[in-house]
């Protein structure tokens, strides 16, 4: 079967702020605390207002594109899963994309900063993974690819890969667009879904995946020819691995015997990579069967919780709703919160600007894509460059931005994350990380942002309503495991990374 028959045949539904197996196990053994009685009377009228908050924004507990989207057990998702942790798509064969996007570990890494090629151990992934002389050269947080496959608008931290829709001559037309094409400027080969054009990319990247490999090509096109040649066994890169069963495993989940030069190609391998990550629909939480009529479902905790976050701040509310809203809680907008600067960055400053790297107007100055929530209570470190360990502390951001952004350096700021208070140059990555927190902050002060006027208990209360929008699956290994390769899964070229089976994270 083509890509083509198969994309006719299949309805696929196409952002990301929030970023092991132990963390999973961890959620799924946690006793919930003790919770002080409440009066019935308080708790009814409590799931009133709620009932009302839902109505009038018009949530099902259900997220469009959910039932449509690609089953993990079909063929070419298969196929996706064993290309997605296979290190052969790495160029140098040291990184799969399950290195920095691990079902067990939330569907990122758990690291504030990721760590590609340049790890002192390949095999080893999570927050054990270090980089040769503490050199880090990935200036952004992973994203998960839990529900990766719902984006409607754009995906990566700056939306660089974006769905536009826009009038011209009368006529609306839609299309993506990419760093290949730039901004704003369709490029034809991304394919038909977000999913699929963010597969692309990785791979052509020096610091995540690419290596010192392909010294020959010159452009992100030549990159993927490489990678599907060498998956192919094909061209210049015919007996590049090993071992190669892959031609079998492409005639099998395409339904075709075409060769491998027709069959394997870097669209074909998107097209399976994007089908694979669109699979992971985790939308199964507390809050959708509540919002579903359960009213059991939600601890009072949770349920004062949903009602700050939906309650605008102005009436005493948290006001989140605002940027997090629908049912996937994201408007998939842009918004600078003036989370701390550190690290590398993206300029001669070590800043991120973020959007304003693609579209520099006043607005996107250290804005970043809202991401969805779902799930958030498994993706920390939270942020674009993982600054907060714990939603705690997000929530307390959201109080006083300049409060917590001074606590973060009061902590150490690079040094007092986890990944890096081991490292002796820690320091290095707090050069300029004041001044451009600083810039971030007054930027925010003339936004249209307003701090939540929440105290201790209610910031607690918000913290348990986050943890009820984990999806069950999530919780249970068993059933995650459907997204990882076992011992009967094919290996075409005994090149997967099987880390979790071998280091305990």
């Amino acid at each position: 079967m083509s890509k083509q028959t198969y994309l006719t045949g299949s309805i696929i539904a196409l952002s990301l702020f929030f970023g092991n197996a132990s963390a999973t196990m961890q959620l799924s053994d946690r006793k919930k605390p003790p919770t002080k009685s409440v009066p019935k009377k308080n708790t009814a009228q409590l799931d009133a207002q709620l009932r009302a908050l839902i109505s009038q924004l018009g949530l099902t507990g259900d997220v469009e594109g959910q039932d449509t989207a690609p089953n993990i057990s079909d063929p070419i998702p298969q196929l996706g899963m064993q290309l997605f942790f296979s290190k052969a798509l790495g160029g140098e064969k040291s990184v799969a994309c399950a290195t920095c996007h691990h079902p067990k570990l939330g569907g990122g890494d758990r690291l504030s900063l990721s760590i590609g090629v340049n790890a002192i151990d390949a095999d080893i992934i999570g927050p054990r993974r270090q980089a040769v002389n503490n050199e880090i050269d990935i200036p952004r947080n992973s994203p998960t690819i839990f529900n990766v496959g719902l984006a409607k608008k754009a995906l990566f931290w700056d939306g660089r890969v974006e769905q536009v829709t826009r009038e011209e001559d009368g006529n609306v037309r839609t299309f993506i667009s990419t760093p290949d094409s730039g901004f704003g400027i369709a490029d034809e080969n991304a394919g038909s879904t977000l999913v699929e054009a963010l597969s692309r990319f990785p791979v052509t990247s020096t610091q995540e995946m690419r290596g010192a490999a392909f010294s020959d090509a010159s452009t992100t096109e030549e990159i993927r020819s490489h990678i599907a040649q060498r998956i192919g066994d094909y061209g210049s890169e015919e007996g590049g691995l090993a071992t190669n069963d892959w031609l079998a495993a492409f005639r099998l989940a395409f339904d075709s015997e075409q060769s491998a030069e027709s069959l394997i190609t870097f669209d074909s391998i998107d097209f399976a990579l994007g089908q694979y990550q669109a699979s992971f629909v985790l939308v199964d939480s507390d809050w959708s069967r509540y919002v579903k009529g359960d009213k059991r479902a939600l601890n009072p905790a949770q349920k004062r919780g949903a009602k700050l976050f939906f309650t605008q701040a102005a009436e005493g509310g948290a006001g989140c709703v605002n940027c997090h809203s629908g049912e996937r809680f994201s408007n998939d907008g842009f918004f600078n919160l003036a989370f701390p600067q550190y690290g590398i960055g993206k300029d001669v400053n070590g800043a991120d600007l973020g959007r304003a790297l693609l579209d520099a107007q006043p607005q996107n100055q250290f804005a970043f894509r809202v991401p969805s929530l779902l799930n958030v209570g498994l993706t920390a470190p939270y942020g674009h460059a993982g600054v907060y360990d714990t939603l705690a502390q997000v929530v307390s951001h959201y109080v006083d931005p300049a409060k917590a952004i001074e606590a973060f350096f009061q902590r150490g700021g690079a040094c007092g994350l986890k990944q890096f208070s081991l490292n002796e140059n820690c320091d290095v990555l707090n050069n300029q990380a004041r001044e451009n927190s600083q810039l971030a902050l007054t930027l925010l002060q003339s936004s249209p942002f307003v701090a939540a006027p929440l105290d201790m208990a209610q910031q607690k209360d918000l913290v348990a309503f986050l943890h009820a929008l984990t999806d069950n699956c999530t919780k249970d290994s068993r059933c995650l495991q459907k997204w990882i390769p076992n011992r009967r899964t094919v290996d075409p070229d005994n090149l997967r990374l099987n880390v979790l089976n071998r280091h305990k994270e």
